[in-house]
């Protein structure tokens, strides 16, 4: 018996085909992150994607994190920061300092508004 490879593709139909509550119920051991209307997963082939459901709980939309300069060049750095944070239950405050320590809240406000405002 061959084994399903569970890509993107994968999750995007499963999520399609039911419900958040559904979903989460059917894929806790890989979501990593649950939000209110939304997951973080990684597939088997490491891509990191955000599933977002409706108001209702149907299937929404999708947005799949690519690799940026920095991770290719650093690999398993990032997600090593990332488990570190989440850790820590890091709070907005916490992060607030972090990016400014590291100079970056400036871009972090024009990107983050650009996108969610």
């Amino acid at each position: 018996m061959t084994k399903l490879f569970r890509d993107v593709d994968y999750y995007i139909v499963q999520a399609s085909n039911s419900t958040q509550r559904e979903f989460e119920l059917d894929f806790a051991d890989v979501i990593e992150v649950y939000d209110t209307n939304s997951i973080t997963l990684t597939t088997e082939d490491r891509r990191e994607v955000v599933i977002s459901w409706d108001e209702k709980g149907y299937f929404k939309s999708y947005f799949i994190q690519e690799e940026t300069m920095l991770m290719r060049s650093h690999p398993g750095m990032v997600e090593e920061v990332i488990s570190m944070l989440r850790h820590m239950e890091i709070d907005g405050e916490t992060m607030e300092y972090i990016l400014d320590k590291v100079g970056m809240t400036d871009q972090m406000l024009k990107q983050l508004s650009g996108k969610y405002l």
